[in-house]
Formats: C-alpha cells, structure tokens, sequence
C-alpha cells in the first residue's frame, strides 16, 4: 500500500509540473507580427511620423532578407524612431535577425551622436526582444513599447 501512495504522489507531482510548465511561458507560436507592429503604430507616441519601408530598405538598413515577414517604419532622420517586427522560419534566423538588429541601433546611435545627440538617449532605451522565430525593435520614448511587446512575446 506505501508504493502505491509513492507512485500516486509521483504521478501527482508529475502532473502539477506539466500544468506549471506549461502555464509559465507564452506560446510564441501564435504571435501575429502584424498585429504586433499595428499595435506598436497606433499606440506608441512617435515624435516623427512613420512609413512602412520597403523590403530593399529593410535589407540595407538591417541587413536581414530572409525574414518570413518584416513590417518595418522609419521616420525621416529627424528622431531615430522606429518600428521593425520580423518572423523568421526558425529560432536561430531570429537569433542571427537579433543580432543584425543590436548592430543597427549600434550603429544609429554612432550616426545620431554627431548628428544629433539628443536622440542617443532615445536608442539607448532602444527595446530588442527575439523570442522563438520572433524579432521585435522599437525606438521610442516611454514605457508604452516595451509593455505591448511584453504582451507579445
């Protein structure tokens, strides 16, 4: 009758895991890019006005072309805001998008320190987040990015 009791407090334990494992982390699998640079477009307060650029620009400014999907807006090189959401086909692309992703804000905050210097601080509260297959950038000011993006991802 004791192993049976073990056995049952096993199983038990087992099945709590699963349930707090499963509970713990986001599915990232569902996460709708678009939606994501949607929300991050309408709710963000942007200084600058932003458009969607093309996926040559994207390539040239990120040096990434092998995204699934890419929703990228820049403004007009008056602020270094912007807004990039990137789906790759596996979590290592993501990971080499993030990384292409950390040399961009890199270099802009180079380029915007002698152009001009006031937005340095704006890039350095830059929020990069790549989870699974999914890369986000948002250069803004506040808070406001990072929270939906914490909702995403």
């Amino acid at each position: 009758m004791n192993a049976l009791k073990r056995i049952a407090a096993l199983i038990l334990v087992l099945a709590m895991t699963a349930a707090l494992a499963a509970c713990g982390g986001k599915s990232v699998s569902s996460i709708d890019a678009q939606a994501l640079a949607n929300e991050l477009m309408e709710k963000v307060d942007f200084v600058d006005e932003l458009n969607q650029i093309s996926p040559e620009m994207v390539s040239k400014l990120y040096g990434i072309d092998n995204a699934e999907e890419a929703y990228v807006y820049m403004g007009s090189g008056a602020t270094a805001e912007e807004v990039a959401v990137f789906k790759f086909a596996d979590e290592q692309a993501a990971k080499d998008g993030l990384a292409k992703a950390e040399q961009r804000i890199a270099s802009q905050k180079d380029s915007f320190a002698n152009y001009i210097p006031e937005e340095v601080a704006r890039l350095d509260n830059a929020v990069i987040k790549q989870s699974g297959e999914y890369l986000a950038v948002c250069v803004s000011e506040g808070s406001t990015a990072a929270e939906i993006i914490s909702r995403y991802m």
